[in-house]
């Protein structure tokens, strides 16, 4: 990737970016927002990605059956996101400055937080499901297995697309911050 292409999204961050969102000037929040964006765009491209690549076409995304990967990849997004502007403002907070390649290293880790962070989201809709309706019924545990169980799949599916982006991002976002 060239410089002018960073120089053009760290331009395009500042101008259309989440910076202008509501606290976006605190660093933490600001990196929150950066990288739930991210992964938007990541599990944005997955969808797109895995539909091209395994078939199925446009209609295979609204049914499991016929799109697999992608519908997954559609369901995903709003426990991704909420994660991983969850793990963006802890890494931002937490990784400390000094480390070498601090934006790259943070969005990594902010990364594979959001993972984490969605696996116990899920978790958490699987019981509130389960207290909701009598017919399903899940213990804490199995709700905690079956989400590890998606998460991990989730991992071996995304990574290759997921990585990349968090460390572009967080670079993305320190020259973005560091500049102002």
């Amino acid at each position: 990737m060239t410089a002018t292409t960073i120089q053009a999204a760290e331009a395009f961050c500042k101008r259309y970016g989440p910076g202008r969102l509501p606290g976006a000037g605190n660093r933490s929040i600001g990196a929150g927002y950066a990288f739930a964006t991210a992964a938007l765009l990541a599990s944005v491209a997955f969808v797109v990605l895995s539909a091209a690549l395994l078939g199925g076409g446009p209609s295979a995304l609204w049914s499991a059956a016929e799109g697999g990967l992608s519908y997954f990849g559609l369901v995903a997004m709003p426990f991704v996101v909420p994660a991983a502007f969850a793990a963006g403002a802890l890494t931002w907070r937490l990784v400390p400055e000094t480390v070498p390649y601090y934006g790259s290293v943070s969005g990594l880790v902010a990364s594979v937080l959001t993972y984490i962070g969605a696996m116990a989201l899920v978790a958490a809709a699987i019981l509130v499901n389960s207290f909701l309706s009598p017919a399903t019924v899940f213990e804490p545990r199995a709700a905690f297995i079956v989400a590890g169980v998606f998460g991990g799949a989730g991992f071996l599916h995304t990574f290759w697309i997921t990585l990349p982006v968090g460390a572009l991002s967080g670079y993305v976002h320190e020259r973005a911050v560091g500049e102002n």
